[in-house]
């Protein structure tokens, strides 16, 4: 009887494991931030909302344009993800900025393209788009920044007490063709950019939590009976 408990054990676990998984998250129709254009897509993925979405300070023939290609978040971790494409070509500039609302304890960035760098910060405050502090977190709101370049191998990672505030405000410079490592003038191009969000909890998903209950009420009646016989 030892033994059949353990089997059904291990197979209850190997189920709940299997059913984790990345799921897209729904964006609505408008999946495009565009300079100057007031529209912004709104969306829960997780727990966390996603709201704000702005482009400023494009530059250098930078058409003002960041697509947001998809968001998913994992059904175990509660991690979200979202896929960016800035529609940078050679030494152009455009600054992101949007606010996340949920609980993040980390944020990672991973960068694809070419002799692309992508500077961020997150506040605990609304960042200005104009006057003399324009896009610098407010005096005392910083909650932390990170730089990262073209497919860097150790792709960056910050946290702090991001958890206890929210909603936090984020703003990406991105650029091309000025400042990476091998930057050259003219060069680079930037159309993939993934970022994701650390919630610091797990969140199962409806079937794994099923699957569990299930589990442990046919465990503990086969206990039951084995103590009877």
């Amino acid at each position: 009887m030892k033994q059949l408990l353990v089997v059904l054990a291990a197979g209850l676990f190997a189920l709940v494991g299997a059913n984790a998984s990345l799921i897209p998250c729904s964006m609505g129709s408008v999946t495009s931030v565009v300079a100057g254009n007031s529209a912004s897509p709104a969306f829960t993925c997780g727990t966390l909302t996603f709201d704000n979405f702005q482009v400023v300070g494009a530059d250098g023939g930078a058409i003002g344009t960041v697509d947001i290609n998809g968001a998913s978040y994992d059904s175990v971790s509660g991690a979200v993800s979202l896929n960016l494409n800035p529609n940078l070509e050679s030494s152009e500039d455009e600054g992101f900025l949007f606010e996340v609302t949920g609980g993040v304890t980390e944020l990672d960035l991973a960068l694809g393209g070419t002799d692309a760098t992508v500077t961020e910060r997150a506040c605990s405050s609304p960042i200005p788009t104009t006057g003399p502090t324009a896009f610098l977190c407010p005096t005392g709101s910083m909650l932390g920044t990170v730089s990262d370049f073209s497919n860097d191998p150790s792709a960056p990672v910050f946290s702090a007490n991001f958890a206890s505030t929210s909603p936090i405000y984020i703003f990406k410079d991105i650029e091309t063709g000025n400042g990476g490592p091998a930057s050259v003038v003219g060069s680079g191009q930037l159309s993939e950019l993934d970022q994701s969000f650390e919630v610091g909890g797990t969140v199962p998903e409806p079937v794994s939590l099923v699957l569990l209950g299930s589990g442990l009420l046919g465990l503990g009646l086969l206990r039951r009976r084995a103590r009877k016989n």
